[in-house]
């Protein structure tokens, strides 16, 4: 099950390494944008962890012989990411105050859209080996 650990999380590996790069080579260029590129960065860590933790979480309940149990990791997953990435914007806002960048709270959104497909796709590919 270790292969398939990496193999699921290799898709998001290279999302996360690709925003990280992209972020992290040019930050004057995206915070002369309004992207801030600290807030963009911090959000595509999180949801890599997030996606790791979800990996783990479908691979055990793929185990399971109740489709049930697959189906409320996938769903789970997904809504364990949206809250805490609304946990983490909220708590953005309340530090940042009338400093915010709202570009670069939109860009971690579409980012949460990429991982959470990529998730989804990765599971199902998953449920069908098994």
């Amino acid at each position: 099950m270790k292969h398939d650990y990496g193999k699921l999380l290799f898709p998001s590996l290279l999302v996360f390494a690709s925003v990280t790069v992209i972020f992290m080579a040019a930050p004057r260029f995206w915070d002369g944008l309004g992207i801030s590129h600290r807030v963009v960065v911090v959000g595509n860590v999180l949801l890599y962890a997030l996606s790791a933790l979800t990996a783990w979480m479908h691979l055990k309940a793929v185990k399971n012989p109740s489709p049930y149990v697959f189906t409320n990791s996938v769903m789970g997953s997904t809504v364990l990411k949206l809250v805490v990435l609304g946990i983490a914007t909220a708590i953005y806002l309340m530090i940042v105050g009338k400093d915010k960048s709202v570009l670069a709270i939109f860009t971690n959104m579409f980012l949460y859209i990429i991982y959470t497909v990529l998730d989804v796709k990765t599971a199902l590919i998953l449920n069908k080996k098994q």
